[in-house]
């Protein structure tokens, strides 16, 4: 698990673990072995359950920090992890999806040295369908890649369970673009 875990819903973002971090995180002054990661989240329900999740039950009036859309751009800017959000059941890529794709590119371009993983992630008790689906997603999101010059042959996909990632449901609808350093 990641040192810092901020929570995202509606273009916002929380900071639902790692409290003892939030001044170098909003200075920009973390240390580098300080690690990072964004859940995108279904319903603000579910950023709190993060929270209570993390840092246990509030005592007495008490909310997660609300963390700044710069910091949070600055954060996704950082990491050579970008992840891709599906609709239930739909494979079909909307204006944030090629935002990231856009983005995670860039990125695979200017590391030309990394390998560029996609990361699907089912349960074990899924049906053959989600892995069918997760499968039909990766192979968008390559194809976009491709077409934003990034080479197939740099391209490798990987399978996780659900279960890895706190607050994901059983049926994710997330595909990660992850740069790693190429064997």
């Amino acid at each position: 698990m990641a040192d810092i875990v901020l929570a995202e819903f509606h273009g916002q973002a929380w900071l639902v673990s790692g409290e003892q971090y939030i001044d170098h995180l909003l200075a920009n002054t973390l240390p580098p072995h300080v690690s990072i990661e964004l859940v995108a989240c279904e319903s603000k329900s579910e950023v709190d359950a993060l929270w209570v999740q993390h840092c246990g039950p509030p005592q007495g009036y008490a909310a997660p920090w609300l963390i700044h859309p710069g910091v949070t751009n600055r954060v996704r800017r950082s990491q050579a992890d970008h992840a891709v959000f599906f609709a239930q059941w739909s494979a079909m890529l909307d204006d944030d999806a090629k935002t990231v794709i856009r983005s995670a590119a860039a990125w695979a371009r200017e590391n030309p040295e990394h390998d560029v993983v996609l990361i699907r992630y089912v349960g074990p008790k899924s049906p053959a369908a989600m892995l069918d689906l997760a499968n039909l997603r990766a192979g968008l999101i390559e194809t976009e890649l491709v077409a934003l010059d990034v080479a197939a042959a740099r391209m490798t996909r990987e399978t996780r369970d659900v279960a890895s990632v706190p607050g994901m449901p059983e049926e994710s609808q997330r595909v990660d673009v992850v740069l790693r350093a190429a064997k």
